[in-house]
């Protein structure tokens, strides 16, 4: 399946395109650039801050999403994650395990444009569990 992501490298670098190859258990994937007809370049996981599953490129400069976890499900863990660059993201995550180089975060604010969020662990300052 083809995913739309927008990939933010540690270094601050950001790069938006599809991938049908990404897998958390692998160290590195494929990323065909949204320009189109470019060549798929390379990603490697520890290189990364986070890759976001988005539903358009555009986004809303000016969408703040909400501090809360109103729209949390039930059986989910709410966190609030704290990057090194500074930026802060609520939402939850289903598994706190500490495996593997990142897990999936879900935005709790449903007009978010990010569907969910690969972070890597080593991008983080800090992980608040909320519940």
């Amino acid at each position: 399946m083809e995913n739309k992501v927008v990939v933010h490298l540690k270094n601050g670098k950001i790069h938006k395109g599809v991938t049908q190859d990404f897998d958390p258990s692998r160290e590195e994937f494929y990323l065909l650039p949204a320009e189109g007809g470019g060549i798929p370049m390379k990603i490697v996981l520890e290189g990364m801050k986070a890759m976001f599953y988005v539903r358009d490129y555009i986004g809303n400069r000016h969408f703040n999403a909400s501090r809360g976890h109103a729209g949390a499900l039930e059986n989910a863990r709410k966190v609030i994650l704290r990057f090194n660059d500074g930026e802060e993201l609520w939402g939850t995550k289903e598994d706190i395990s500490d495996e593997g180089p990142g897990f999936f975060f879900y935005p709790t604010d449903r007009e978010d444009n990010n569907i969910r969020i690969f972070v890597i662990r080593s991008s983080l300052s800090g992980m608040e569990i909320v519940d």
